[in-house]
């Protein structure tokens, strides 16, 4: 190739083949960096699926949220409660909707406010419809007093700087299963103007009118911050069989249906620290209930102590069974122990639930808290 300052100014055509084989030869060393560069890039280096990509942009998990449930109606020194080291929210039962104009009954305690503060809790403050069905269907068919309602638990939840409130609104019918939305919808957009956090409890599925099909899940998840799934009572006080409180598969059973409804990030799974002692009457062709009794953990222990009562596995329940018998009756109880309470807690972690809630404070013993702490502790580790 003839160098350009040779080049003869009068031969055009030998001037034009010549610029030609340059740019061709150009071409061709471009051509070949780039296949290289290609193959460096797809080739050599690793190449990240999609799967991976998922992965690395996923969000961090935050913590679980523990919560305990303090039943106001008894009268406490707060002073005397022990120390709950997991625990980050309390939500004492304060305040009741007692009639059809909308009237809120309150039990503050400015004891337990002050405690609380020292501890360090945040506190979301329960307020029920007092369970009355009449009640509750008067004050949400009419819009003025549903508005005056939300307009005063905002004012004492600001009136006491409650970082929330627990909305705990059960036995009312499933006609009213809209207005309870709306409600709810209502409650919502004033608390996130003052910056107050709702949480909404329903129950587990079922067919029943009252107890179940009055909540709109999906529409509550939509509109509340948090929804807390009340797993338990599987069996009642008036249950016409006995069995436990709330056995593993009919929780996790319970919990994967209501997932479908409420995404795994606004759902909170309250477990019970209670259990129900069965008189049972077995001298006929079928067992026959004739009583049962709610018990905390640590009675629940006396009963066992005192009565020698045999202790056995419960397979299906996942729980262990307390048994014995007296004046031809048999007496049992499914029991709430740290063996109960570690199977919801790795629930609520292996579906990426946003935390547990505990009923309620008083009922469970001291192992329970330190098991709850270690598994928080736990899982902060595997987030981090």
């Amino acid at each position: 190739m003839t160098l350009p300052g040779k080049r003869r100014r009068n031969n055009r055509p030998f001037f034009i083949n010549q610029k030609l084989i340059s740019l061709a030869v150009i071409i061709f060393a471009l051509a070949v960096l780039s296949t290289g560069a290609y193959y460096a890039y797809n080739v050599a280096a690793p190449v990240e699926s999609p799967q991976q990509d998922l992965e690395n942009d996923k969000p961090e998990r935050p913590d679980p949220l523990v919560i305990t449930w303090e039943y106001a109606a008894i009268g406490y020194d707060p002073a005397s409660i022990g120390p709950m080291p997991s625990v980050q929210i309390v939500s004492p039962t304060w305040f009741h909707i007692t009639d059809q104009e909308g009237t809120i009954s309150s039990q503050f305690d400015s004891e337990y406010l002050a405690w609380a503060r020292e501890r360090g809790y945040d506190i979301w403050a329960l307020v029920t419809n007092n369970f009355d069905p009449e009640i509750t269907a008067a004050f949400l068919s009419n819009e003025e007093v549903r508005q005056n309602i939300v307009e005063e638990l905002i004012g004492l939840a600001l009136e006491y700087d409650l970082e929330g409130l627990n909305i705990d609104f059960e036995n009312f019918h499933a006609d009213y299963r809209d207005l309870f939305t709306e409600f709810i919808s209502e409650m919502a957009e004033r608390c996130r103007e003052e910056n107050i956090i709702l949480s909404v409890d329903v129950t587990m599925l079922s067919t029943s009118a009252y107890w179940s099909l009055g909540y709109d899940r999906a529409a509550l998840a939509e509109a509340a911050d948090y929804i807390i799934l009340m797993a338990y009572d599987e069996h009642w006080a008036s249950s016409p069989v006995a069995g436990s409180v709330a056995s593993l598969p009919w929780v996790e059973s319970g919990l994967r249906q209501v997932l479908k409804e409420v995404p795994p990030e606004k759902l909170i799974l309250g477990i019970p620290f209670y259990t129900r002692l069965w008189e049972i009457d077995e001298s006929g062709e079928q067992p026959a209930v004739l009583n049962s009794w709610s018990y905390s953990m640590h009675r629940a222990e006396d009963i066992i102590e005192d009565n020698e009562a045999e202790i056995e596995w419960d397979g299906e329940a996942r729980q262990n069974t307390a048994s014995y018998s007296k004046d031809g009756l048999t007496y049992k109880m499914w029991l709430e122990d740290t063996t109960s309470i570690s199977y919801r807690l790795e629930l609520a972690h292996r579906y990426e639930l946003a935390g547990i809630a505990g009923w309620r404070r008083g009922l469970e013993n001291e192992e329970v808290w330190e098991l709850i702490d270690d598994w928080l502790s736990a899982v902060k580790r595997d987030n981090e």
